[in-house]
């Protein structure tokens, strides 16, 4: 009887467990755009930092990214889906910090939140 009253008592916290959040395949795709132009103080200098090419292609469940010359892979997860975007949580290789990436439901163009000091980036939908 009392494992009767337990699974009772459990039932309402499993079924209201949060579903598995999946991208929509029109979202995977590679985006280009440019990471602008910032500047970085170290202890002895300023170091002015110009604008690099980026471009991101998010697969199901990989992730590429190139920023100038540095190619990096990862996977992701899925962290919060808006009305409006996906927020996705990026673990890259070799990388200690992850990144986050906004896909915007509306407008192909996503946006990465860089690493202090690097600025934001705004990427666009490459046709294919």
């Amino acid at each position: 009887m009392k494992w009767i009253i337990v699974l009772i008592l459990i039932s309402p916290f499993a079924l209201s467990a949060q579903k598995e959040i999946k991208l929509k395949r029109r979202y995977m795709a590679k985006y280009e755009g440019v990471v602008p132009a910032y500047s970085m103080g170290s202890a002895l200098e300023i170091v002015d930092v110009d604008e690099t090419p980026i471009s991101i292609t998010i697969g199901k469940g990989f992730i590429y990214t190139t920023i100038g010359d540095r190619k990096l892979q990862g996977t992701y997860e899925i962290m919060f889906e808006a009305d409006t975007y996906y927020l996705l949580d990026a673990t890259m290789t070799g990388q200690l910090a992850n990144e986050r990436i906004l896909i915007y439901k509306r407008g192909k163009k996503i946006s990465r939140d860089g690493m202090y000091p690097q600025p934001l980036s705004d990427l666009k939908k490459k046709r294919r």
